[in-house]
């Protein structure tokens, strides 16, 4: 169960911290309208609003999630131990599908991004550009420490289950 509430406690982490960039986010866009004094600086702040907004929502979500997911799991680990880590491996092979989706996605922000910065000249498209430049690589990070945290609860269950 110690691993579990490590991972969850990861997770929530993890949450906070997309959270907090969200917030550090709307801000700066809210900064780049108000005090950017050149036209792109104000044409980051729909772009770079939106990320925000949506690393808030994803932070808030991860967090408020992972709580009540870790009560729960308590909940089924002191009904039925080996239920529970069978329902766990199961969770974690569940899951796996996702890292090399989310390197896909970034992978394409970075594509389009890099094509809105070379075939146009219009400043809402490269705001949009480094939007998404920005969304790729937090996303990458997460996705990073995401998988190797995954990786070390997986082998953990797995030396538990035999």
């Amino acid at each position: 169960m110690q691993e579990t509430i490590i991972w969850y406690n990861g997770e929530i982490f993890e949450g906070r911290i997309i959270f907090g960039f969200g917030i550090v986010l709307v801000i700066s866009a809210m900064l780049f309208h108000f005090y950017g004094n050149t036209p792109g600086a104000r044409a980051l702040l729909f772009p770079i609003l939106v990320t925000g907004v949506l690393f808030f929502a994803i932070g808030a979500g991860m967090n408020f999630s992972n709580l009540v997911k870790v009560k729960k799991a308590e909940k089924i680990y002191n009904q039925d131990r080996s239920l529970f880590l069978k329902s766990e491996i199961e969770r974690v092979e569940g899951f796996q599908f996702m890292y090399p989706l989310s390197i896909a996605i970034c992978l394409g922000c970075f594509l389009v991004a890099s094509g809105l910065l070379y075939f146009t000249k219009n400043i809402n498209f490269h705001a949009i550009a480094i939007s998404l430049i920005v969304l790729g690589a937090v996303l990458s990070l997460i996705d990073y420490f995401s998988k190797e945290r995954a990786n070390i609860y997986y082998g953990s269950l797995l030396m538990k289950s035999k």
